[in-house]
């Protein structure tokens, strides 16, 4: 503890060293005995006490106390002395000496100093308490002012109404003037105000917080949007309840809302709004267009109801009641009507507008996939066809052409046996000749069987399954986007290797219970997809392989070797998801001759 002490006596100032060091105090004291001095040390150094005697030669203990308050206010300051009388020492404390220590009674020194730094820490932490509270205040009022949030409070009972400085901007009411009800509700838009009074009533009937949104219409005639939204005081008395709320300018965002409004119905794609709960709030020209609703029936009908198929409407709602709780972006598949009365497949795309926390609209958009399902319907029906031929050729294999296998076999060694100039010779070479060539032409049958006779990829990598006789129960999934393309052979050959190898994986390593396996087909190139829902890839893997298998090196090699890129991301959770990207000049064939481009 550094001291400044204030005595001309060396060996006084030694005596109350050693006292407070005997009561535990370790002191660095600094002893002067001139003004001076005093003053010097006062300005340069800091120190945590202060000790005076009152009488000195040159100097005195009053003239010290006044220039400690002045320089150094916050240092205790306590007066150690021999001929300080009672008095004295009263007066002293009135102008601000902490305490006062007759050097007859030094026994003292301990317990005034420890309630001396005592005192000083509380004063220095009161301080430090009421400028952050006052800088918090500031900070308040200036946030308040920069996001155009108010703040108020209502006592229900009473009826008293208290608001922040940006209340009264909001309301452009001057700050002079006592904020009450009758007040509030001229500023209130006729419109709206069966809807405020309907909110507020039930709130404090039912002892319940509340949000909302309405009007205010000002002495000028102009407009303010008002989001508002108060809780139950948790301190409020049980005979007198009392809300603490906030009240937000949102005139911009409503009109920010209303160009965008104005810019979606350009848009030429189906677009919705709904409120937080999923209610229809707006629907753009083109929706509008496309289902033959108006503007009145999508807010007071159930549009699920009346435009989904009958056979996703309760999956729609379902998806639909699970992520708007747990308001993160989500999409789903489903039949829309047209207001020709047709059902076309639509991809619909939700994803909130989150404002202090809370979801404040939903914005969905709906894209037509039509095609897309065709193609995968297409793709089923071609599976289901490659699977009966596939059965046609083992049964064709097992039996007929097994039985004439079997047959001219024993024909040929009964042929061998005649004797060459056997007159019935001729005849059963010719029937063996017969037989020889029936087995090549079924063998030839069960070929053209289980080949689609073109290369074409999607049929290829959709016998994997079969070919490997993996787990049947494993719901293995073949997606077609775009119009599919003739492929440059070699590209061909790579990308079905590559696939080839990421379905074997899938089917013999990820214990999955759904695979994908998706060509996309677009004008910038070729993309083709194989993901899964399995245990994923070991992470030390993932990079470069198990020792000793070259399956994933080799997907990469053959990726880089076509000019394309190969991504592979997996986890324990998710799955492993295989992309491969080919620029389309790389991958498709060339259906006439272009400029510029080598045949």
């Amino acid at each position: 503890m550094r001291i400044l002490y204030l005595e001309d006596e060396p060996r006084d100032a030694d005596l109350v060293q050693a006292r407070l060091e005997a009561e535990g105090f370790v002191c660095d004291l600094t002893r002067v005995d001139s003004q001076a001095g005093y003053l010097t040390f006062l300005q340069r150094d800091e120190f945590e006490l202060i000790l005076a005697d009152y009488t000195l030669p040159s100097f005195d203990g009053i003239s010290a106390l006044r220039l400690a308050r002045e320089i150094r206010p916050e240092v205790p300051f306590i007066f150690v002395s021999g001929t300080m009388g009672e008095e004295l020492a009263i007066e002293a404390l009135k102008q601000g000496a902490t305490d006062y220590v007759f050097k007859t009674r030094l026994s003292r020194i301990g317990s005034s100093v420890r309630r001396a730094l005592r005192e000083a820490e509380e004063r220095t932490q009161r301080k430090l308490a009421e400028e952050a509270l006052q800088r918090n205040e500031v900070y308040l009022a200036e946030a308040q002012r920069l996001s155009h949030t108010g703040s108020f409070g209502w006592q229900v009972a009473s009826g008293k109404i208290y608001w922040s400085s940006e209340t009264y901007r909001i309301f452009e009411v001057d700050l002079g003037i006592k904020p009450t009800w009758d007040l509030a509700w001229e500023r209130i838009h006729p419109e709206d105000r069966r809807l405020v009074r309907e909110v507020i009533d039930s709130a404090a009937q039912g002892e319940k917080d509340f949000d909302f949104e309405h009007r205010l219409r000002l002495p000028d005639g102009s407009i303010k949007y008002v989001r508002v939204l108060a809780h139950v005081c948790p301190h409020a008395g049980s005979h007198d309840l009392e809300f603490v709320g906030a009240i937000t300018d949102i005139t911009e965002r409503k009109r920010a809302e209303q160009e965008l409004q104005q810019l979606v119905d350009l848009v030429p794609q189906v677009i919705f709004v709904l409120d937080p709960d999923g209610k229809w709030i707006h629907a753009n020209r083109v929706a509008r267009e496309y289902t033959g609703l108006t503007f009145d029936q999508y807010s007071s009908m159930d549009v699920v109801d009346t435009v989904i198929h009958p056979s996703d409407a309760e999956r729609m709602r379902a998806v639909r009641k699970r992520a708007f709780s747990r308001r993160a972006p989500f999409e789903l598949e489903a039949s829309l009507l047209g207001n020709d009365g047709i059902y076309r497949w639509f991809l619909f795309r939700y994803n909130p507008f989150v404002e202090l926390g809370r979801v404040r609209r939903w914005y969905a958009s709906a894209t037509e996939i039509e095609w897309r399902k065709q193609e995968e319907d297409r793709v089923r029906k071609e599976n289901v066809g490659l699977e009966e031929r596939t059965q046609i050729a083992q049964e064709l294999h097992d039996t007929l052409l097994q039985t004439f296998l079997t047959a001219s076999m024993l024909l040929s060694v009964a042929v061998d046996d005649l004797a060459q100039d056997s007159p019935v010779k001729p005849q059963l070479d010719r029937i063996l000749q017969i037989m020889q060539h029936g087995v090549q032409e079924g063998r030839n049958t069960i070929q053209e069987l289980r080949s689609t006779g073109t290369p074409d990829l999607v049929q290829a990598l959709s016998r994997v399954q079969q070919e490997l006789a993996v787990q049947p129960d494993v719901d293995f999934r073949v997606i077609v986007v775009g119009r599919q393309e003739p492929l440059r052979p070699p590209a061909w050959h790579e990308i079905y290797r590559i696939g080839r190898e990421a379905l074997v994986n899938a089917f013999h390593h990820s214990r999955a219970q759904c695979i994908e396996f998706e060509l996309e087909y677009a004008e910038s190139g070729l993309c083709m997809r194989v993901r899964d829902n399995g245990c994923g890839i070991d992470p030390r893997f993932l990079r470069s392989g198990r020792d000793g298998h070259w399956g994933l090196a080799g997907m990469r090699e053959r990726a880089t070797g076509i000019g394309g890129s190969l991504t592979i991301s997996s986890s324990a959770t998710a799955g492993t998801d295989v992309q491969l990207s080919i620029p389309g000049s790389i991958a498709f064939q060339l259906s006439r001759v272009d400029p510029g481009v080598e045949q």
